[in-house]
């Protein structure tokens, strides 16, 4: 196990110098590393992550081996995905600065503040809730939220209880991501359309709250008979809360500043000003608090444990990488070119959207991650990107976010179908119609966006 941890350490470094002083030694180094990570994960990563990987890594090679000329380097076509995995890795210290100045702990008495509880404040708490732990504790959010509102919650029959969590929780921890600098998806669609985060948030922003307000509304709408019975409640301390509060606040304004100055500054990707941000950030952040010391030794072992928890990903993400470098090598890759240029330029403009927000949204469904297929179909978005970088920006960023909520395979709605001690299909088919309606509001924005 700690010998993995170190061989992630190390790509992680290797990638973050590559990204600064770029030579072909440090990327085959990375293939290097990434092919031992892949052999030394494969018996640890879930059957599913398994055979997916496996079926990337065995496609990837018969293409190298049948379509990929001789001058390209084999070691060169593993690194694709190692700044994502770096984000991911380097994660952790965002949930241990909550940790440290227990805001976490703050935030839940947002469930037990008055007036009484009935089951659209508790729905509409829960929401909120999970809105704001997302930006920093990610994936860890739903445990915490789902212990802190199952311990207000006597008696509620399995299937309402259900619908309440796959609807409040995994609804605003999906349409927070839209805006969240930290969100991979985010990150990545703003490296391959090279359109401007700052620029991408307002509007990102807008149909983030438009959407909660919208779920509030179906919720009360369809819901607010179902009677909810709480435990009594004790009254959080409304100075101690306001405070945290504020602190979260500025804490979240003071980073989207600090990578608006990087990357303004440096010549970078935004994956890469994220992924250096976040260590220095956090603990500043501790310092400022004088927890430096405890930030510094949870960061450690949260590092570590999440990284005990990612063999699955790594083997998945890596594999993916390659099948994704070599891919367009290949002949298919010429006839998917065709039906995508056919329908950029002979179908609508709107249809060409909804074809690759169905394609992302399908093969969430049957497995691949949002990153892979937008990887994959990323190449047949050139002329796309080039008319309207803005457009295509929202609705990758939109349908990929969208998955969150709606892949039976995506990390969240495994992680809550956990918790709830059922299978993920029962928690994501509550979000479907739901997860399509929203879909389809995205490729109307981003086409109104690209034709205005």
């Amino acid at each position: 196990m700690l010998l993995i941890f170190y061989l992630y350490l190390t790509m992680f470094l290797l990638y973050i110098s590559n990204e600064v002083y770029e030579s072909d030694f440090l990327k085959s180094a990375i293939g290097v590393i990434v092919i031992v990570i892949i052999a030394m994960t494969i018996k640890k990563a879930e059957r599913l992550y398994k055979w997916a990987g496996i079926t990337f890594l065995v496609l990837g090679s018969l293409f190298f081996v049948l379509y990929v000329p001789n001058e390209v380097t084999f070691l060169h076509q593993f690194g694709s995905m190692s700044g994502i995995l770096s984000l991911f890795f380097i994660l952790p210290f965002m949930s241990t600065i909550i940790k440290v100045g227990k805001y976490d702990s703050v935030l839940s008495g947002m469930i037990n503040r008055p007036p009484q509880l009935n089951s659209k404040r508790l729905y509409q708490r829960t929401s909120i809730m999970t809105y704001v732990l997302t930006l920093f504790l990610n994936v860890a959010t739903v445990p915490v939220v789902v212990g802190i509102v199952k311990r207000n919650v006597q008696k509620i029959h399995t299937d309402v209880l259900q619908h309440f969590f796959a609807h409040s929780l995994l609804r605003a921890y999906a349409l927070v991501l839209l805006w969240s600098p930290t969100e991979v998806i985010v990150a990545s669609t703003v490296d391959l359309t090279g359109q401007s985060f700052m620029t991408l948030m307002p509007t990102l922003l807008g149909i983030s709250l438009f959407f909660l307000l919208i779920d509030w509304f179906l919720h009360n709408k369809r819901l607010i008979e179902v009677p909810v019975h709480t435990e009594s409640v004790i009254s959080t301390n409304p100075k101690r809360f306001r405070l945290k509060f504020a602190q979260m606040a500025t804490a979240i304004l003071l980073f989207l500043f600090t990578l608006l100055a990087l990357n303004t500054l440096l010549d970078q990707s935004f994956t890469f000003i994220v992924t250096i941000t976040i260590v220095p950030f956090t603990f500043l952040w501790a310092l400022s608090m004088k927890k430096s010391k405890r930030f510094s030794f949870l960061g450690k072992t949260y590092l570590k444990g999440n990284a005990n928890q990612m063999h699955g990903l790594f083997f998945l993400y890596l594999s993916a990488g390659f099948f994704v470098q070599v891919f367009p090598y290949s002949s298919w890759f010429g006839y998917l070119n065709h039906v995508f240029q056919m329908t950029y330029i002979h179908g609508s403009l709107f249809f060409f959207y909804l074809l690759i927000g169905g394609c992302i949204f399908v093969l969430a469904l049957v497995g691949f991650p949002p990153l892979v297929s937008i990887a994959i179909i990323s190449p047949f978005l050139i002329e796309a990107i080039a008319i309207s970088p803005y457009g295509v920006s929202i609705l990758l960023i939109g349908v990929g976010v969208c998955t969150v909520m709606t892949g039976p395979f995506n990390v969240t709605p495994t992680v809550l179908a956990m918790q709830l001690r059922t299978n993920p299909y029962t928690i994501i088919k509550k979000n479907l119609l739901f997860g399509i309606g929203y879909l389809l509001f995205i490729v109307t924005i981003a086409y109104l966006i690209s034709v205005l």
